[in-house]
């Protein structure tokens, strides 16, 4: 049994990769900027109470920082591939055209 099918736009897939990768560069951003407040912010711990409380933070906010890079990153490959794909469909759709063009053209009495 044949399914429905499905509809694919390329232009929207390139144009929705683009949003991707402007996202992944916003939130690059703002992971840098949120890295450069922390690093502002931050000072020799010493060694009372809140000297130790930096045991525990830093590694926390070092994992968040890599995972918010990590998500910057994928973002933009995300935007890419989205508009490599809207690429591909559109090659592979003028090329289908082009070949059922060259098909019909060897028929005589095909009219389209």
């Amino acid at each position: 049994m044949a399914g429905a099918g499905f509809e694919v736009d390329p232009a929207v897939l390139k144009d929705q990769g683009g949003v991707f990768t402007d996202l992944g560069a916003d939130f690059k951003s703002a992971t840098e900027q949120l890295k450069t407040s922390l690093e502002a912010a931050e000072s020799d711990w010493g060694e009372d109470v809140i000297g130790t409380f930096a045991d525990i933070y830093e590694p926390v906010r070092d994992g968040m920082l890599d995972s918010m890079e990590h998500l910057a990153s994928e973002l933009d490959k995300i935007g890419n591939n989205l508009a490599v794909m809207g690429a591909q469909y559109e090659l592979t759709e003028d090329d289908q055209a082009q070949s059922i063009v060259a098909y019909g053209a060897q028929r005589p009495g095909i009219t389209y």
